[in-house]
């Protein structure tokens, strides 16, 4: 866990972005330079500069300040650090911030605000994602239902994103919930926990989500002391998290003391 606040932990990236940035543009000189003389060589620099740039940048970006939500799992200093605009107008950044820290209304804002304007499917899916993530936060199951209606409209709609929206497996889960099929949601919960890729940047998250569901669902089930358990975790394994708010409610619960 990374000790250092978010004003420093924002200061230290715009240096090393800063200083990354002009390493850049001294190389580019360079083979500018080298033009007259060794065109070839100067043309591969400044080449070889300009292609790898976004992945340079990217890295520091994921290395600094990203990895205060993705690795760190620290939702409070994250918010922090997207106030602080180290993101810009990053609306990503923004939704991540408030998925995780209990902003509801924001990430009910911002996912409005794009359903309407929106029309690639793909971005609709994906903010109807964040939209039944609330709800389901917030267990408005009503609200849950008719969002869950609109991600399947969506997917016949578009038949040939098939294999784009079979990615949101979430849908799966809360149509189970819908169902009160809690049993199910729990199979595909440890399922889902044996096989987390953890090559992928946000695989923590994906753990913190989906050990939530099935927290949820074991409490459904009344197998109380494996829901303490769950719920138990998930504070220990993100305590710095809206999920870890939740479950310290649920843990207040007479069947769970």
């Amino acid at each position: 866990m990374n000790n250092k606040s978010a004003k420093q932990i924002t200061k230290n990236y715009k240096l090393i972005k800063t200083g990354a940035l002009i390493a850049y543009a001294f190389g580019i000189v360079i083979g500018a330079l080298l033009l007259n003389t060794h065109a070839l060589l100067g043309i591969c620099i400044i080449v070889a500069l300009v292609m790898s740039a976004k992945s340079t940048f990217d890295m520091i970006r994921e290395k600094t300040i990203e990895r205060v939500i993705y690795e760190d799992l620290d939702a409070e200093k994250f918010s922090e650090i997207v106030k602080l605009g180290a993101f810009g107008k990053s609306k990503h950044h923004k939704m991540l911030a408030a998925m995780y820290s209990g902003d509801h209304e924001t990430v009910l804002s911002i996912t409005e605000e794009n359903l309407k304007k929106q029309v690639n499917p793909v971005e609709l899916c994906n903010n109807l994602y964040k939209r039944g993530f609330v709800y389901f936060e917030r267990e408005d199951y009503d609200s849950l239902t008719k969002t869950v209606n609109e991600f399947k409209k969506l997917k016949a709609q578009h038949p040939k994103f098939a294999g784009i929206f079979e990615n949101y497996s979430v849908f799966e889960k809360y149509d189970a919930l819908i169902d009160e099929d809690y049993e199910y949601i729990v199979e595909i919960c440890e399922y889902d926990l044996k096989n987390d890729s953890k090559k992928q940047q946000n695989h923590k998250l994906t753990i913190l989500n989906v050990s939530y569901y099935r927290a949820i669902a074991l409490y459904k089930l009344e197998r109380f002391d494996e829901a303490r358990a769950a719920f138990e975790n998930i504070i220990a394994f993100a305590p710095k998290t809206y999920k870890a708010t939740l479950a310290k409610e649920y843990l207040k619960r007479p069947e769970l003391n």
